[in-house]
C-alpha cells in the first residue's frame, strides 16, 4: 500500500500533468464549461488515481525476501529525522490553509448574520459597509453599501447570477482543499488561476447571452479592475485578468474539432494509472514463485529454493543475536539494556522457527502459525513419531537404527518448538478475549 507521503507526491505530480495539458491545448479554446469541467475533473483524478489498487502489468526485480524483526536498536530507536521533519512542515502548512478557509467562511457568516439579506430582482444580496468589488458565495451576492444604485448594477448582478446558477462555489470550495493539503506545490496557484478564470469566461459570456451589450459590458469589465476583495475564495467580478477577459469576449468561437483536445485525458489518465501502480514482483531466487504454474519449476526445486533462503535467515539471525549479546554487555544503561533484550527475545524466537524449519522436512510450506494449524502439524508430527518408534522397535541393524534415532530426534525437536508457538498463540487468543470482553 502506497504511503501516505508518496501518495501526495503522486497527486502533486498528477496535478501538474493534468495543468500542463490545459496551458499548452485549453486554456485559449471558448469552450469554458468543457475546460471548467476538465479542471475540475481534473482536480479529483489527481487524487483518486494514486489512491487505485492497480498492479502494473510491467515487473520489476524483486528484491531477496527479509526478515520482519523490529530488532535491532537503531530501528527500535525513535530518531527525529529529516522525514519527520518535513512531515510536521507539511501538515502545519496544510493546517493554516484550512484554518484560513474556515475563518473566512466564519467571517461571512457573522457579515450575513449582522447584515440581513434582501431580495434584488428574485436575487439574494448582502450589503456590505466596505468598498471592494462585487462577489458572489453560494446563492448570495456580496456587494458594497450603496452599490446597488449604481447604473451598472443590474449587469453586475447578471454577472453574479451565473456565479450563482452554474454553482461555481463548490469549485472554489473544493480547489481550496486541494490547494490546502498541495500548499507546496508551485503549480497549484496557476491551476487555481485557471480554474478563476474560467469562472469568470462563463459569467460573462452568460451575461452576453442574456442580451446585455457587449461594449457596454466589457467597459464596465475594465471599470471593476481596481478594489480589494472582502472574501478571497469567492467569485469575484473582477477576478481574472482585465486583459484577457475582454479579449475572451470578443474572440471568435472555438470550432468543433476543439473539443477533441479533451480527448487527450483520456491516454493521460491511463498513463498516470501505469505510473503509479504497484510493481508486479517478479520471481526471486529464495523467494515464492510468481506464476509458478507456468515458470516451469518443479515442487522439488521449489522447495530446495525454500529451504535456501530459510538457512539464509538463519544464519543471518545468528549473526544478529551475536552482535545483540554483545551489545547487551555493554549497553550504558537499563532503559538501553531493557530494549536490546527485548530485540533479543524477538530474535531467539525467529531463530528457533528457523531451526525448526530446516530440521522439518516440509520446509516447502511455511511455519503455522494460527492454533488450528499448529494443532494439525502437531497431529502429524506425533503420528510420524508414532511409527518411527514402530520401526525402531523391530529393526536390528545398526546403521538403521541410528538412522531412524536422528530422525526421531528432529521430530521430537520439532515438536518442542510447535508445542511452544502453540502454547503462546493460546495465550495471545485468551488476551485478546479477556480485552475485548473488558
Amino acid at each position: 500500500m502506497t504511503s501516505f507521503p508518496l501518495y501526495i507526491l503522486h497527486a502533486g505530480v498528477a496535478l501538474i500533468v493534468f495543468f500542463a495539458i490545459y496551458e499548452l491545448f485549453l486554456k485559449k479554446e471558448t469552450y469554458f464549461q468543457l475546460n471548467r469541467i476538465y479542471l475540475v475533473s481534473g482536480l479529483l483524478l489527481a487524487f483518486l488515481i494514486p489512491a487505485l489498487p492497480v498492479t502494473s502489468p510491467f515487473a520489476a526485480p524483486a528484491a531477496l525476501p527479509a526478515l520482519d524483526v523490529s530488532a535491532t536498536p537503531s530501528a527500535a530507536a525513535h530518531a527525529f529525522g529529516p522525514a519527520e521533519l518535513l512531515s510536521i512542515l507539511y501538515w502545519a502548512g496544510a493546517f493554516i490553509f484550512l484554518l484560513r478557509l474556515g475563518l473566512q467562511l466564519l467571517r461571512l457568516r457573522r457579515i450575513v448574520r449582522r447584515n440581513g439579506i434582501r431580495l434584488v430582482r428574485g436575487v439574494k444580496v448582502v450589503e456590505v459597509d466596505h468598498d471592494f468589488p462585487p462577489f458572489s458565495f453560494l446563492d448570495i451576492v456580496f456587494v458594497g453599501e450603496g452599490f446597488s444604485h449604481d447604473p451598472s448594477f443590474r449587469r453586475i448582478l447578471a454577472h453574479e447570477e451565473v456565479h450563482i446558477r452554474q454553482q461555481h462555489t463548490f469549485d472554489v470550495l473544493l480547489m481550496e482543499i486541494v490547494l490546502s493539503l498541495q500548499w507546496f506545490n508551485p503549480f497549484i496557484w496557476p491551476y487555481k488561476k485557471a480554474l478563476q478564470a474560467t469562472h469568470e469566461y462563463l459569467a460573462d459570456s452568460g451575461v452576453i447571452a442574456q442580451g446585455f451589450s457587449p461594449v457596454k459590458y466589457q467597459l464596465l469589465v475594465f471599470e471593476q479592475h481596481l478594489g480589494a476583495s472582502l472574501f478571497e475564495p469567492g467569485n469575484n467580478f473582477k477576478r481574472s485578468q482585465i486583459k484577457r477577459r475582454i479579449m475572451m469576449l470578443s474572440k471568435a468561437k472555438s470550432p468543433n474539432a476543439a473539443k477533441l483536445k479533451l480527448l487527450l485525458a483520456l491516454p493521460l489518465a491511463l498513463a498516470l494509472v501505469l505510473a503509479f501502480a504497484e510493481p508486479k514482483t517478479a520471481a526471486s531466487p529464495a523467494g515464492p514463485v510468481v506464476g509458478q504454474e507456468k515458470s516451469g519449476k518443479t515442487a522439488d526445486d521449489q522447495a530446495i529454493a525454500q529451504k535456501q533462503h530459510v538457512q539464509e535467515e538463519l544464519k543471518r539471525l545468528v549473526t544478529m543475536e551475536k552482535e545483540l549479546r554483545a551489545k547487551l554487555e555493554s549497553a550504558p544503561n537499563d532503559e538501553a539494556r531493557a530494549e536490546i533484550k527485548n530485540n533479543l527475545k524477538t530474535v531467539i524466537e525467529k531463530r528457533k522457527e528457523m531451526e525448526a524449519a530446516v530440521a522439518n522436512p516440509g520446509i516447502g510450506k511455511p511455519f503455522p502459525t494460527s492454533i488450528e494449524e499448529l494443532e494439525d502439524e502437531l497431529a502429524k508430527l506425533q503420528a510420524k513419531e508414532k511409527d518411527v518408534r514402530e520401526k525402531l522397535k523391530v529393526t536390528t541393524e545398526p546403521q538403521q537404527q541410528a538412522k531412524l534415532e536422528e530422525t526421531l530426534k528432529k521430530i521430537t525437536q520439532i515438536q518442542e518448538t510447535y508445542k511452544n508457538a502453540l502454547e503462546k498463540a493460546k495465550a495471545n487468543k485468551a488476551a485478546k478475549t479477556s480485552k475485548a470482553a473488558k
